[in-house]
């Protein structure tokens, strides 16, 4: 457990000091950093793997998970390197939320296998997308063609967090935080993306958005022992 601790909490440091920033200069010293740092967490779930012994299909599917994260994340990314970013930067941005929103439906598949049923918690499953509705309704977010799908995408945000708070003991202690730290990740990143500030992330962006992200997919990377 130790090594995925470190493993974890190294990409959280990475992010968020930008190591390679003294190697890699350009555009390329942001894509390369984030592809740097989300190595890390697919190294804490391989060592969360192996200290199991036995993989069962539920740790297969966070170990994908991860994989899948991290081809979005470097899609994500690429905005700087690309021939023509004021054409193509949608393009990125959409193929980089296919692979995340798999992850995501893979994660939920694991946490529902887990978790037994609570009634109580359906409540849970709309706030997000109701939110974000609102927000879009009174034009603080303006989500334009993309709304729909990002509500279908709040709306899976939201099922993570009912399906983590119906789980128990060690695996609840690190899903139902890391469910509820992505959700602020990607809402953060919806603010600055379709918000106000929209193109002006500055310095709370790795606080609000980075910060969050990698140290939720550390605490998931720890799941993969408890699943």
């Amino acid at each position: 457990m130790l090594l995925t601790i470190a493993l974890g909490l190294c990409g959280v440091l990475c992010i968020m000091l930008h190591p390679l920033r003294f190697v890699v200069k350009g555009p390329f010293a942001g894509f390369a950093g984030k592809a740097f740092a989300s190595m890390f967490f697919c190294l804490a779930g391989v060592a969360g793997a192996a200290q199991r012994g036995q993989i069962n299909w539920q740790a297969a599917a966070l170990l994908f998970g991860f994989c899948l994260a991290c081809l979005g994340d470097i899609l994500l990314a690429a905005e700087p390197v690309l021939a023509n970013p004021a054409r193509d930067k949608n393009y990125a941005f959409v193929t980089g939320a296919v692979p995340f929103f798999l992850a995501h439906v893979l994660n939920l598949a694991v946490l529902l296998s887990r978790g037994e049923f609570n009634p109580w918690l359906l409540t849970l499953l709309p706030v997000l997308p109701m939110v974000y509705a609102i927000l879009w309704q009174r034009k603080i977010f303006d989500f334009g063609k993309v709304g729909g799908p990002l509500l279908i995408y709040a709306l899976l945000l939201g099922a993570l967090i009912w399906a983590a708070a119906q789980t128990g003991g060690a695996l609840r202690m690190f899903t139902l935080p890391a469910a509820c730290l992505l959700a602020l990740s990607d809402t953060s990143l919806f603010f600055f993306t379709f918000g106000p500030k929209k193109g002006r992330p500055g310095a709370g962006f790795s606080w609000l958005v980075m910060f969050p992200y990698y140290l939720a997919q550390a605490l998931m990377a720890c799941a993969v022992t408890a699943v």
